[in-house]
This record gives C-alpha cells, sequence and structure tokens, in this order.
C-alpha cells in the first residue's frame, strides 16, 4: 500500500511552504509516478517535481527525473510555496497515485493549532507569568510539534518582557499545551503594551491562528509631585577612587582560544557601587580574527577593589608577527579613570610552513583585477586595465534613475541584479572571513574596492524602501553584439521589483551583500557601514513583506538567471543582518529568530551559488547558534563531496569533484571555500587541527586543481600559472572592431584573474581553450566570488609572502592592452 504524507513547514498568513512525500510500502518498485489531489490553494514555485496541469482546484504532479523511482519502503518526496487565503488551512484531499486512490478517497485531514491572547497585570517588580494557551483543533496518532517566538509590539523584550524561542511537542493524544513568557514588573505609569507569539514550522498538523497577542495592563499611577524642599548645606564631598587597567601577554595557540585576563583595580576601597564601561579596539589584531570583541561593563560592590575582563584570543596557524589590541575604559561612575588602555600582546608560536606549490598571493591580486575588467560606468582614475575605459553612462536615463556603475555579467553588457548582489556578498565573506589573510597579502584596499564597486551601484538601484532596480540591458539585444561596451549602442532598458512586483530572492540577497559588506568595512569606515545597514535593513523588510520571485516580475532575467526559491534568500539575508549588527556592537534577536524559523522551510540542493544560499546560511547559523540542526545538514553535505568512493559527487581521475557543465569550476570553487569556513569555525573531521581535516584537505585539493595541481598541468584561471586560458568567451578581452567572434583569431586582450567554466564532464580532457565554447570558456562575476575568499584561505595557510613587487610586475604584464607573443 501506497501513502502519501503533507506537512505545512511554514505558513505566513496569505502564503506558506509545504512538503509532500510519497511512501512505497508494497513490495515493489514504482517507476514512474503522477500524484493528483485536490487543492485550496495556488501552487506559486515547486521543486523536485513538475506540474502537469491544473484544472480548477484540482493538480496534477508528476515525478523530476531523479526520483521517478520509489524502491520498496522508501519514500520519494517534493516541495512548494502556495498562496492562499488569509488565515486559511492549506490541507490537499483526494490523492490519486498512478490512477489509484489513497487514504480511503483523502488524505486524514491534518489538526490544526492555534494560540490564544493574554492579558496581564504587569505588577511593580520581579516577573508575572503571561501563559498562552496552545490548542490543538482535535487529537492527533502522530507526535505535532511547532515553534515558537516572542515578537515586539508595543512592548520591547527585555525591558517589558523576556523574550523567547523554542519548539512545542504534543505527543499523541495530546491537544493542548501552554507557553509560559515572563513579564518584567515596574512602578511607571504608562499605557497598556503588546507583545506577540507567533507559531511557525508546525509538522503533522496546520496552523489556524499562529499569533497570540499578549497585552500587559499598566498597574502604576503617576506619582504626587512633591514640593522642592529646602536647600540643605552641601555634604562633605566623598572622596573618589581612580581606576587603573593592566597590560596582559598571552600566546596565541594553533586551534581554539586562550584567555586575555586584564586586571581592572581600584586605588582604594569605596562605599559607594562604581561602574565602568569597557571596549575592546583593534590594533595589529583584528576583531573576529584574532581575538573576539568585547563590550560590557564591570560593577566594583562597595568594599572591592579588583574586577577581571576575559578577552578570547583565536589560534591559528599562520606564521607572523605578534600582535597588540587593547580594552578601554570609559564612563565611570563614582570612579576616575587614571589609566584607561590595557594592551593585549599577542605571541605567536607558529613556524613558517614549507612552501606551497603556489603563489596563492599572486592569484589572488589576480583575481580583483578581473573585477576592475568587469567594471561599468566612468572608471576612476586608479583603473588599473588599461583596455577598458568609460561605458554605459546612461544607464537609467530611460526611467529617470542614475543607474551608472555596478558591474558588467560575464562575457556580456547586461547588468543581472541578482548574481552582482550575490557575487558581493561572497566577496564580503571572504574579507569578513579572511581579514589578516587579504592585510598580510597586500590585498586588502583592491577587495574592499571591490565590494564598494558594487555595493556603490547597490545603494544607487535602491530607490525607496520597497523598490529595488534588478536589472539593467536585454539579454537578447546585448548577447546579439560582440564587441566591447565602450562602443556600444544598443537601447539598455532598466527594470525593477517593487511591492506590486515583489522579487524575495533579489531584495534578500542585496540586503545579504550590503550586510556582509557593513562588517567589512566597519573597523575603516563606520559611516559607510552604517549606511549599508541602514539600507540592508530596508531591503529585507521589503523582501520578507511582499513575497515574490524576482524572475517572474522581471520576465528578461528568467531566460538567463532564473530563481528556484527565495526562502533561502530570506534566511541567509536575516543570517547577515544579525552578524553585522552584532558586528557593530547591538545585541540581536529578531532577525536570528527569522533566519531559524525560515530555514525549516528551505529545501537543500544543489550546492552554494547565486541561486542557492541554504548551505551558506547553514553554515553561519552553526557559527552562531552551535545547534547541531545545522551542523548535521552542513556535514551531510560536504560528507557527499569529499566522498571520492563514487557514493557522493563524481570526481574526475584527476581529483576534480564535478557537478553540472555549466561552470564546474565555479561551483567546485564555491563549495571549497564554504568547506573552508567550515572547517576553520565549526568543525572538521578526520584530523588532527582543521588545517589537516577531511573538508579542508577537500577545499585545498580543489583549489589546487583550478590553479594547476592536474594531470593536464593547467591553469583555469587566465594570466596565471602553466596552459593557461587565453581565449576567454569575453567581448572586452576579444576586442573585435567588427561584431564577429572569430575576429580576430586571438583575444587582444588579457582578461587577467577570470576563472573559466572548467571541465564540460567529469573528465579531466573534457577542456577546449576555445572563444566561441560558453561551457568550458565563460566566465561570470560569481564564478570568481567564492574562488577569491578560497585563495585568501589558502593563502593563510602557506603564509607565502606575495610582494609588492611581484604585484606591480603582475599589473604591468597582465593588465595591458595587447597579447603579444601569444598568438
Amino acid at each position: 500500500m501506497n501513502t502519501v504524507d503533507f506537512s505545512v513547514a511554514s505558513d505566513w498568513g496569505s502564503g506558506f511552504s509545504a512538503n509532500l512525500s510519497i511512501a512505497n510500502s508494497s513490495t515493489s518498485s514504482l517507476n514512474g509516478w503522477t500524484l493528483e489531489f485536490d487543492a485550496p490553494f495556488t501552487i506559486t514555485e515547486i521543486w523536485n517535481a513538475e506540474i502537469v496541469s491544473r484544472q480548477g482546484s484540482r493538480y496534477v504532479i508528476r515525478n523530476a527525473s531523479w526520483n521517478r523511482t520509489i524502491v520498496p519502503t522508501s519514500t520519494a518526496s517534493f516541495g512548494f510555496n502556495g498562496s492562499k487565503a488569509s488565515g486559511a488551512v492549506a490541507q490537499p484531499t483526494n490523492f490519486i497515485l498512478n490512477g489509484s486512490p489513497l487514504n480511503s478517497g483523502g488524505a486524514v485531514a491534518l489538526p490544526t493549532l492555534s494560540i490564544a491572547d493574554r492579558t496581564i497585570a504587569e505588577g511593580n517588580t520581579g516577573t508575572a507569568p503571561a501563559t498562552f494557551d496552545v490548542q490543538l483543533s482535535q487529537a492527533s496518532q502522530q507526535t505535532v510539534t511547532v515553534q515558537y517566538a516572542t515578537a515586539n509590539g508595543t512592548a520591547t523584550a527585555g525591558s517589558d518582557y523576556t523574550a523567547s524561542t523554542n519548539t512545542l511537542r504534543f505527543a499523541p493524544g495530546e491537544t493542548k499545551k501552554t507557553i509560559t513568557v515572563g513579564v518584567l514588573g515596574d512602578t511607571i505609569a504608562e499605557s497598556n503594551e503588546t507583545f506577540s507569539v507567533r507559531l511557525s514550522g508546525a509538522t503533522n498538523a496546520t496552523i489556524a491562528d499562529g499569533e497570540g497577542v499578549g497585552t500587559i495592563t499598566n498597574d502604576d499611577v503617576a506619582p504626587v509631585p512633591i514640593p522642592t524642599p529646602a536647600p540643605t548645606p552641601a555634604p562633605t564631598p566623598i572622596p573618589t577612587p581612580n581606576l587603573s587597567i593592566g597590560d596582559v601577554t598571552v600566546t596565541e595557540g594553533n586551534t581554539g582560544a586562550a584567555t586575555a585576563t586584564f586586571s581592572v583595580n581600584l586605588s582604594a576601597s569605596s562605599t559607594r557601587t562604581i561602574d565602568v564601561n569597557f571596549a575592546t579596539a583593534n590594533r595589529t589584531a583584528i576583531a573576529n580574527s584574532d581575538y573576539t570583541s568585547k563590550t560590557g561593563t564591570l560593577r566594583f560592590a562597595p568594599g572591592e577593589t579588583r574586577k577581571t575582563i576575559e578577552v578570547s584570543v583565536l589560534g591559528d596557524t599562520i606564521a607572523e608577527s605578534g600582535e597588540t589590541f587593547a580594552v578601554n575604559l570609559s564612563s565611570a561612575a563614582n570612579a576616575t579613570i587614571a589609566d584607561g588602555e590595557g594592551v593585549a600582546t599577542i605571541i605567536d608560536n607558529d613556524a613558517p610552513p614549507a612552501s606551497s606549490r603556489f603563489n596563492y598571493g599572486e592569484a589572488l591580486e589576480k583575481s580583483f583585477l578581473f573585477y576592475e575588467a568587469q567594471r561599468s560606468g566612468r572608471l576612476p582614475s586608479t583603473n588599473r586595465i588599461a583596455w577598458r575605459g568609460d561605458s554605459a553612462l546612461r544607464d537609467g536615463a530611460d526611467v529617470g534613475v542614475d543607474l551608472t556603475g555596478g558591474y558588467y555579467d560575464a562575457g556580456d553588457h547586461v547588468k543581472f541584479g541578482f548574481p552582482m548582489a550575490a557575487s558581493m556578498t561572497m566577496l564580503g565573506w571572504g574579507v569578513v572571513q579572511y581579514r589578516s589573510a587579504y592585510q598580510q597579502s597586500g590585498q586588502l584596499d583592491e577587495a574592499l574596492d571591490a565590494i564598494k564597486w558594487g555595493t556603490d551601484y547597490i545603494l544607487k538601484a535602491h530607490t525607496a524602501p520597497n523598490e529595488f532596480w534588478g536589472q539593467v540591458g536585454l539579454g537578447g539585444p546585448d548577447h546579439a553584439y560582440w564587441g566591447p561596451p565602450e562602443t556600444m549602442t544598443m537601447a539598455r532598458p532598466a527594470f525593477k521589483i517593487d511591492a506590486q512586483r515583489p522579487g524575495s530572492d533579489l531584495a534578500g540577497e542585496a540586503a545579504a551583500a550590503l550586510a556582509a559588506a557593513s562588517i567589512a568595512f566597519r573597523p575603516t569606515d563606520a559611516a559607510y557601514a552604517d549606511r549599508l545597514l541602514t539600507h540592508a535593513t530596508q531591503l529585507f523588510s521589503f523582501a520578507d513583506t511582499y513575497r515574490g520571485k524576482y524572475s517572474d516580475s522581471i520576465p528578461d532575467a528568467a531566460n538567463f538567471y532564473p530563481s528556484y526559491s527565495y526562502t533561502d534568500e530570506l534566511v541567509w539575508s536575516a543570517t547577515w543582518l544579525h552578524k553585522a549588527i552584532e558586528a557593530k556592537g547591538g545585541t540581536d534577536t529578531f532577525y536570528l529568530n527569522k533566519a531559524q524559523s525560515y530555514y525549516q522551510g528551505v529545501y537543500q540542493g544543489w550546492t552554494q551559488s547565486w541561486d542557492e544560499k541554504s548551505h551558506g546560511a547553514a553554515v553561519l547559523l552553526a557559527q552562531e547558534t552551535g545547534n547541531s540542526r545545522y551542523r548535521t545538514d552542513v556535514e551531510n553535505w560536504l560528507n557527499h563531496w569529499s566522498d571520492k568512493s563514487g557514493a557522493g559527487i563524481r570526481y574526475t581521475p584527476g581529483g576534480f569533484a564535478w557537478l553540472d557543465q555549466w561552470g564546474s569550476a565555479r561551483y567546485s570553487a564555491n563549495t571549497a571555500f564554504v568547506a573552508g569556513v567550515y572547517s576553520d569555525t565549526v568543525n572538521d573531521p578526520g584530523g588532527g587541527s582543521a588545517s589537516s581535516g577531511r573538508y579542508s584537505n577537500f577545499a585545498a585539493d580543489q583549489i589546487d586543481y583550478l590553479l594547476g595541481d592536474n594531470p593536464n598541468n593547467r591553469s583555469y584561471v587566465v594570466g596565471f600559472g602553466n596552459n593557461a586560458p587565453r581565449n576567454p568567451h569575453h567581448r572586452a578581452a576579444h576586442g573585435s572592431t567588427t561584431n564577429n567572434i572569430n575576429d580576430p583569431l586571438t583575444n587582444r586582450n588579457v582578461l587577467t584573474g577570470a576563472l573559466v567554466g572548467g571541465l564540460s564532464a567529469p573528465n579531466d580532457n573534457a577542456y577546449v581553450d576555445d572563444r566561441t565554447n560558453f561551457i568550458t570558456n565563460e566566465v561570470a562575476l560569481d564564478y570568481n566570488a567564492a574562488f577569491t575568499g578560497a585563495l585568501a584561505r589558502m593563502y593563510q595557510e602557506a603564509n607565502q609572502p606575495f610582494t609588492r613587487t611581484q604585484a606591480l610586475a603582475a599589473n604591468s604584464v597582465f593588465s595591458g592592452s595587447t597579447l603579444s607573443g601569444l598568438g
């Protein structure tokens, strides 16, 4: 007998995300399946299956190519997002599988969940419990779970009530549970205040009423004014003691964290309570790369004269000079600060490693030259690409908006906002994670310049809180022209998303890019970082409030960069916003709770890419929470990619992990970068240290393969290493003046640093250096984005210096306009 199981992963009132699985309980395989059902909703996007037809409310769904066979005792699953009337229950019925009715003509109706409102008096002190009843409409024979989280209304978490998030579990037969939230008493006369408890991510039930409103009634009265008493003689001042903080020296270590303990001393005891604020500050050491930033307040009770501040110093295996950071005291109450800065000296304990095969610093420097070659608009005086000039200076004129600048997508001249934003997020992540490597290689300024060229354009394109210009140019006319951007004359219309034509994926990715960049810029340009963060919060609100796929709103984008879902971008951007707020010194639970809630509706497939963020988001959430759910998801994915037994990803005989013909090098590099980050910050099985673990070794092997450690000793990076590509599929680098892809025969210009598409099949010989082959020789913004971060990590691991002399030589050789002697 075959059965169908339906569950709602996330419900936001007018829409939802759901999963449906088919279980084969028979003794023979199902070879191909078609499922019919009635649906009181509209499916807006679907994955792991396809819609055959829809007549009225009746859907016919067919298997995808990869899950057509369901062997005995196994299941096949697919998921979809849907729209429905607000508050309606999304429950399909009357299932028919391959012509046979299931479950006696219809699915067993799932029980519904609802949460009641609650009113409670505030109280003057302590905590009063606000108890919310969560009710199942009927008993279930299955375990029912539902997540919940508090949210501010006019009441504020931490001041009026205690924030709470958790999961309720109804055992079979249970129909009622309670959620208790602590309401904080005070003696302030104020208006009544509200907060809410929201349900999400139900399993084996649907959510009918997902928000319980808690009303905190005021029970205080304004005090009667007390007449001002006659002045009395001033008391004799109590002597004010002095505060001072000492310096400290700590050995770094190779992994984990050592502790730098600062002593803060009072010159004399006091009869009063003394408070003083403290905060860490960079010197040569970088917060969250060399040590963990920390802020807080020390409190000396009457009679106490010594306190300590503990700061975590992060271990690594990089041979480097000693580094320093400071802890600064400020805003002392009832004391005077005499010595307000304590300096920590981090003693390096690493020996320089043996020289590695490749100069990763050189490859990293050249990867940023590729981004300079992709620039659109008016170029700065510091432009290092001699064969590029100003172009597309009227972008946005058709809609009255300045949309000049930004990056051309690939070897063409369209500005596709979605992959551009995704590339900026990955460039930002590289700097956030490996800032010290960029500094030591001399490439931090170049990395920040590359990010800022993109984020400045994203800021331009965000013309209103709920409006974002997502594309300039049309793919068809653009691709019909084969020449440099400086001489193009075709029309370049602009397209936007807004409340009527939403794009949660595009707006969410733009928010992620700006949030990641705000962390990258905060140590050097706090004002710009704040501006980025402000726009990021607006873009996330736009993405979250007005749901939809951008490629439905910008039809031309669907021909080149169609989006399969936007839930992963909501998780991804919410997590980056959480990290950005805390990097600024704030505390966030709002965005973290959203990220964890929306993660329940994410489908994990493919690998990290311009359209798939679930894996990267899981790594960030594992970093932030340590939750085993995220670690398990990440490690299942990385185990698949690092498994060379034949049971995981396909490998070439030479050791390249091959996913797909379209940009195979890009997918390997993306996965290598995220694997390296996970290895360095969360976990890496199979090694004595992160640098020798399974994921770290996988990451190093893939990057080395792309740089030339392969059976053909071939580099897949233009202008780097042996037998590098000479004819990437790129109009400006080719430099044709006749609108002819074959004239001249050899590219006029070197597209230094570009990672090409790579192998078109899981075969080490499946590559041709042919300009007309846009599979093996395509280049794109997203091809290089994670690759640069992976190179920075490899530089950090190898600690191989890249001198300014080498950089200047590389620029003069590979940025020139002519490829002389190579024809």
